[in-house]
Parts: C-alpha cells; sequence; structure tokens
C-alpha cells in the first residue's frame, strides 16, 4: 500500500551519546484524493455551465428567430418574464419595454370578461385556447392575435404561464377578401341564374308562338314537299327547345343548385311516356322500337321521376338518333346495387356506334363523338354530361360498350328505394283534344300571340273560351262567372298569374287552374305546385301534353 505522507516538523535530540532526529508526519491521501475530486467536480461544472450557455444561446437564437410570438408570463400580475423578437416586431415594443409592462396593457378592456374564462381553462386543465382576441398596438390601433398557451412553474416555485401569439392579421385580411370574394360570386351566380331563367322565358314565349303554330297546321292540305317542310321545321324547333333546356339543367348543375324529389313512381310509366315521346322519329326512321321489362319485375320506386325520365329519354333519344336501320332495345330490370335492390335499364341500339376514343369523351360537356357526327346529327354536347351528373346525384352508374358499326348497348343502375305507397302517376299524353263541350275554359295571357296559338289549340276541345290579358282581368271575370278550368299565365302586367291565382282561390277554392309559363325550370315547376296551382304546362305548349292534361283534370 501506497501512502502519502507530508513531513510536519525535524528535530534535533540528542539520547546518550546518540544524536537523533525527531520527525513528526502525517497521513495526506485522503486530502490529496480530495482535491483531485474538487478538480475534477469544477471541470465538469464548468463544461457544464458553458454547455448551459450553450444551449441556452441555441434555444434563445431559436425563439427569436421563431415566426410566432412568446410570451412567459407572471400568472400572479400578469407582468412579462420573458419575450421573444417576433412579439417585439408586432407589438411596436421594445423588449426592454415589453419586459417592463404587463399583460394587461396589451389588451383592450373589452375582453376582460372573456380573460377570465381564459384563467379558469388553465386553472383547470393546465392550457387555455386557442383563444381569438386583440392587442393594442404601441401606436394605438388594434389588430387581431391568436393565443394558445400552457401553466408551469419556475425552479422557484412561481407559476407561470407561457403563449405562442399569432398575429393573424394577414389572415383575416386573407378570410375578409374570400368572403368578398364568395359574395361576389354567389351574387354572379345569382344573376347568371336570373338571366338563365329570363332568357328561358324570353325565348320560349316566341318559341309557343311557332311550335304551337306548327302543330295546328293541317297536314292533310299539304303536299309531300311542304308536309316534309312542316316536319323539318317542327323538328329544328324541337331540337332548340332541347338545347335550351339542356343549357338551363347544366347550369344548375353546374352551380349546385339542382334538387332531386323523392316520390313515389312508375317506371313503366315513364317508359310508356318516354316511347310516346320518340314514336314519330322512330316511326319516319322505319326503325323498331322495343321494350322488355323482366319477368317478374316488382314496379314501385322512391325517387324524382323528371329526372329519371329525363335520363331514360335522353339515352332513348340518341340511340334512335344514331340508328338508321336496325332497332333500339330498352330493358327494364331488377338490379344489385352494394347489397340492396336497384333499378336497372338497358338501352341497345345497332346504330353507328362509337369508337373508345370517342368513348373516353362521350360524358365530357360541349362534346360529341367526332366533328363529323356533330355536323350530321347536330346537338350541344351537353346532354351525356348531364345524364352523368344525374346518375351520380343518385349514387348510381353507368357503363358504356360500344364498336364503331356495331351499336351501342348503355347499362344504368340507379340504387332508388323501393315503395308500396300509392304511385304518382305521369300525366299521359293524348293524341287527340277532348271533347269539353258545355265546359267553360278562362284564359289570362298577356302576349296576343300566344292568346292566338292558346285559342287555336282549344278549338278541337269545343269548350267556350274567355281571354284576358293580364291577372286583374281574371279576377275579375272570376267573380262574374263559374269557370270549369283556368289557363294563367305567369308574367302578365297589372296583376300577375301568382296573385291572381291567390284571389281566385279565395273565391273557389275547388276550381283547377293550371300554370301556363315559360318558367318551365324544374324548381318552377315544383314552387307553382306548392304555391297552389294544380298543373302546370310549359311553353312552348306541347298539345298532346295539353290535350292529356285536360282531359285527366276535367274528365
Amino acid at each position: 500500500m501506497h501512502l502519502l505522507s507530508e513531513f510536519g516538523s525535524l528535530s534535533a535530540l540528542t539520547i546518550g551519546n546518540q544524536n537523533l532526529v525527531l520527525a513528526i508526519g502525517r497521513d495526506i491521501t485522503e486530502l490529496v484524493e480530495a482535491k483531485s475530486q474538487l478538480h475534477s467536480a469544477n471541470e465538469a461544472a464548468e463544461r457544464a455551465s458553458a454547455a448551459y450557455l450553450e444551449e441556452k444561446e441555441k434555444f434563445e437564437k431559436l425563439v427569436n428567430l421563431a415566426p410566432v410570438g412568446i410570451a412567459i408570463n407572471r400568472l400572479s400580475d400578469g407582468g412579462f418574464d420573458y419575450v421573444n423578437e417576433e412579439l417585439s416586431r408586432f407589438t411596436g415594443y421594445r423588449l426592454d419595454e415589453l419586459n417592463n409592462m404587463d399583460y394587461w396593457q396589451l389588451t383592450p378592456q373589452k375582453y376582460e370578461q372573456d380573460e377570465q374564462a381564459q384563467l379558469v381553462s388553465l386553472s383547470t386543465t393546465g392550457r387555455y385556447g386557442p383563444y381569438y382576441k386583440e392587442y393594442i398596438h404601441k401606436d394605438g390601433h388594434t389588430y387581431p392575435v391568436q393565443l394558445n398557451g400552457v401553466k408551469i412553474t419556475s425552479a422557484m416555485g412561481e407559476e407561470l404561464i407561457c403563449s405562442i401569439i399569432q398575429d393573424i392579421s394577414k389572415q383575416k385580411l386573407v378570410e375578409q377578401q374570400l368572403e368578398t370574394a364568395k359574395q361576389r360570386a354567389e351574387e354572379a351566380s345569382r344573376m347568371k341564374s336570373e338571366f338563365l331563367a329570363n332568357m328561358s322565358h324570353e325565348i320560349r314565349t316566341p318559341m309557343n308562338a311557332v311550335l304551337g303554330g306548327l302543330q295546328m297546321i293541317d297536314t292533310d292540305a299539304l303536299d309531300a314537299k311542304s308536309e316534309l317542310m312542316l316536319r323539318n321545321a317542327s323538328s329544328s324547333a324541337r331540337s332548340l327547345l332541347t338545347i335550351i333546356n339542356d343549357i338551363l339543367d347544366y347550369s344548375k348543375i353546374e352551380d349546385k343548385k339542382l334538387q332531386l324529389e323523392k316520390q313515389p313512381f312508375s317506371v313503366i310509366e315513364v317508359l310508356k311516356s318516354v316511347k310516346f315521346d320518340v314514336d314519330g322519329i322512330v316511326s319516319n326512321k322505319g326503325i323498331q322500337l322495343i321494350s322488355h321489362i323482366e319477368s317478374g319485375f316488382s314496379d314501385g320506386w322512391l325517387g324524382d321521376i323528371v329526372r329519371v325520365k329525363q335520363i331514360l329519354l335522353n339515352l332513348v333519344s340518341n340511340a334512335v338518333k344514331f340508328t338508321d336501320k336496325g332497332s333500339v332495345t330498352i330493358n327494364i330490370y331488377e338490379a344489385q346495387h352494394n347489397n340492396e335492390k336497384a333499378l336497372g335499364f338497358d338501352v341497345i341500339d345497332t346504330g353507328i356506334g362509337m369508337s373508345i376514343e370517342a368513348q373516353s369523351r362521350l360524358f365530357e360537356r360541349f362534346s360529341q363523338a367526332d366533328n363529323s357526327t356533330t355536323r350530321r346529327f347536330g346537338g350541344s354536347g351537353l346532354g351525356m354530361s348531364i345524364i352523368l351528373n344525374l346518375i351520380h346525384m343518385m349514387d348510381g352508374a353507368i357503363e358504356v360498350k360500344s364498336e364503331p358499326g356495331c351499336g351501342t348497348a348503355i347499362h344504368v343502375i340507379l340504387p332508388l328505394a323501393k315503395t308500396d305507397k300509392e304511385i304518382y302517376k305521369t300525366e299521359h299524353k293524348a293524341l287527340v283534344a277532348p271533347c269539353l263541350s258545355g265546359r267553360k275554359i278562362l284564359v289570362a295571357e298577356d302576349n296576343e300571340i300566344n292568346q292566338v296559338v292558346i285559342e287555336a289549340l282549344l278549338e278541337s276541345t269545343e269548350a267556350t273560351l274567355t281571354i284576358v290579358e293580364n291577372g286583374k282581368l281574371a279576377v275579375e271575370a272570376a267573380e262574374k262567372d263559374e269557370f270549369d278550368l283556368i289557363l294563367m299565365d305567369i308574367q302578365m302586367p297589372e296583376m300577375d298569374g301568382i296573385e291572381a291565382m291567390k284571389h281566385i282561390r279565395h273565391l273557389s277554392s275547388h276550381i283547377p287552374i293550371i300554370a301556363l309559363t315559360a318558367n318551365a325550370m324544374v324548381e318552377d315547376v315544383s314552387s307553382y305546385l306548392n304555391l297552389g296551382f294544380t298543373a302546370h304546362v310549359a311553353k312552348p305548349v306541347d298539345k298532346n301534353h295539353l290535350y292529356g292534361l285536360l282531359a285527366s283534370v276535367l274528365q
């Protein structure tokens, strides 16, 4: 064992005749070890202090580079214990100024109650925020901020609030700009809808005279060439009407304003109506229109009958248009979609067919198979895009199979609910006018040309007609005489059709009043029925539809 020793003193000593030295020493091993440990501890402390200062410097640099304000406040009096440079920047105060201020000097008095609520949250949960308020800038103006914070305790046991503060002035400005842009867009959309509705009315009114007049021409008195010209004129007028309807429908879909109704309906009734609508074109082309309903098919569905018919009619009309020989077949059946019952129908034709490339563009708006098809067959190119949107709105699916020269097969699945409620029946069209001899019909219509058209359309019914120019005169006529039915235009001078209908309903609640109007958009029709009209007839008036409606209401 090695012992460390230190001589304390030396003394001369004579014992007998011997001269000796007396040495007194002590063991300092522990002292040396203690000094060594102290030296090591001092070195470690110096290293720790240097590391702490380095980390503190890094932390302060990081905090001061942060794009948000960071502050530590004393919970006791709200005074600032620490602030970073970003907080100094957007408050307008220097760091030394902030360190001599308290939290309340930055806060408008109106937030006092809100502040107490945040302190309660801090006390119960240990945190607060997100909290939106305003700060008072050094120059006196206020600006919006967002705060989040937590409660911490210092080494001395003092309770502090550590807060992250964001100046959200730019964010609020952007939100305000977005809100303004949204309002402008909504206003533009509203103006567009009003414009389209007005254009619909303005276009349909003269179209009523055109189509109405064409329908009333006696084909028996025409030679073959004149009859062909009449047929072409009628077809062109109806094509124009279809384009108008497509544009209006697509506008509603684009603005997300198209609403689907849910009511019981019969798809077999829809099929009959579709076949009636295309019967004339099918006969003229000399092709077959075949319909097949699956054996054991159970009818009765819950959905929007108008839009279901629109889908089927569009597909059948396209198939007929692109088929010059052969047939168009419609299959109606019950299908499965996501393990639930669904309505399915196929439209299969032997027409010109489509290439793969043409099929890829089939549902694009303003697009058809190719330019030659557009030139040959016409159309807006909106129909299939509208159909796809309607099917998607019903959560359905559509599949197209086609080859050039080999025809096209389109399969549609609509996951509509089954219902055993009373079926809403479509209004049957009539090829001939019903006999209404002895019946009195009041017609309120301000347009002189349309007066002539309506009078001509109703002449064959043998009903007694009274025609007035506005709603006010219609009310006066209803007060003087009893009518079996009233055809009421909507947009008229003096008094419009809606106000006139309400006045007449007070006189007689049971009399059928039919809205006769160029406002033929689906929401308009629903609105008229909800207001109290018995039914609706759109301009241009389809005489077969009018005759069928008169027969169902008066017979």
